[in-house]
């Protein structure tokens, strides 16, 4: 097998700084230690993208959401970079439902890479995949306990979990992920959840999304272009770890606080695919997503849907709303209340509109209203 991970690359003829091993040690709580021998140079190159003449239907959404989940969904290589960046996104939101008592900055990542050179590109979307894992992590203010890499067909996964507390520089006490909220000086974690995973039969209570990054929607990567077969070129660029980490401490303060009744991530499959899982127990959700798209200024349905931009749907009691909307605006968290769980049916379905308050709706108007 190539060495992937100590070779220097030259990619599209630029040589890159540094190595994926020397970007994974820096970005770990124990580094391995250093190789033996010279490194071999590795020379690679980015396939182009293909071009893209699909046109998503608005009337299709419930084909495309059957579509996607019996599709298989592998890495897109041409988006291997900002699709691993989701994927730790995802990891740590997986972790946000828990048990326990813990902060963002508690908790470090497992990463698991699959990888071989049997095509143009795949060295090239392999160094992608671990630059773009360790900028965000190193963003986030976070680490990888570890990593591994073995052959196969790329792929790459992250598990959360918590790490103890270890030794700090001067340095590391004067950062911001020294000091509480960010960090807890007992950390625990079970994975035994806090919150339902399927909705609540309560037609009055609110489910309500809330995105973790402020990029737009966009499907390339995503499962639905893979089962259609489009190629959209351009994916989520998932960067913005600073709003991540806003988005993450006041939710998951919801949680502990057992406010939270039910929740889910937006991952693979993005928000439909979110919304579908929650109504696996048999409660539907009667959805609006207009709110959403006129913040944005976002004319596709399809996109928000499906693109697979981090976030969370919960589903909160209508008595918690004003606290749950003080909370998230004092936090400069945009959040949308899409609609309401429905005991009558055990689907999703699209409404034209949701009545929204009034202090949010001025909150949209402001959003829709910035570059």
């Amino acid at each position: 097998m190539t060495d992937l991970l100590n070779s220097i690359y030259i990619i599209d003829g630029v040589q890159k700084p540094l190595s994926p091993a020397r970007m994974l040690r820096e970005c770990s709580v124990e580094p391995p230690l250093e190789p033996d021998g010279d490194p071999q140079t590795l020379a690679d190159e980015q396939p182009d993208l293909k071009p893209d003449n699909f046109v998503f239907k608005e009337s299709a959404v419930r084909t495309y959401a059957a579509a996607q989940e019996e599709g298989k969904h592998d890495l897109p290589l041409p988006f291997a970079g900002p699709c691993t960046a989701s994927k730790v996104a995802q990891a740590l939101i997986d972790a946000i439902w828990m048990s326990g008592h813990f902060r963002l900055g508690d908790l470090s990542l497992k990463a698991d890479w699959k990888w071989n050179t049997r095509e143009m590109g795949n060295a090239a979307a392999f160094y992608a995949s671990v630059e773009s894992a360790c900028s965000y992590l190193d963003a986030l203010g976070l680490k990888l306990d570890r990593y591994s890499l073995c052959n196969g067909q790329p792929s790459v996964s992250f598990k959360a979990g918590t790490v103890a507390e270890e030794e700090a520089s001067e340095e590391e006490e004067n950062s911001l992920f020294r000091e509480l909220p960010y960090r807890t000086a007992n950390p625990r974690i079970s994975r035994r959840r806090k919150t339902h995973a399927t909705l609540v039969p309560e037609s009055s209570d609110w489910l309500i999304y809330i995105p973790f990054d402020s990029c737009d929607y966009r499907l390339g990567g995503s499962a639905l272009a893979q089962a259609t077969g489009a190629h959209p070129s351009t994916a989520p660029d998932v960067s913005d770890a600073d709003y991540f980490i806003d988005c993450y401490e006041v939710v998951r303060e919801l949680v502990e606080d057992g406010i939270v009744k039910a929740g889910a991530t937006v991952g693979n499959g993005g928000l439909m695919a979110c919304l579908r899982a929650m109504t696996e127990g048999g409660t539907g959700a009667d959805i609006s997503i207009r709110n959403i798209c006129k913040a944005y200024g976002e004319e596709s349905q399809v996109r928000v849907l499906f693109s697979e931009v981090p976030g969370v749907v919960i589903q909160i009691a209508d008595i918690d709303y004003d606290y749950i909307d003080a909370e998230l605006i004092l936090q400069d968290v945009v959040y949308f209340p899409i609609g309401h769980p429905s005991a009558s049916h055990g689907e999703v379905r699209l409404t034209e509109a949701v009545e929204i308050p009034q202090i949010l709706e001025s909150l949209l108007n402001t959003l829709e209203g910035e570059d």
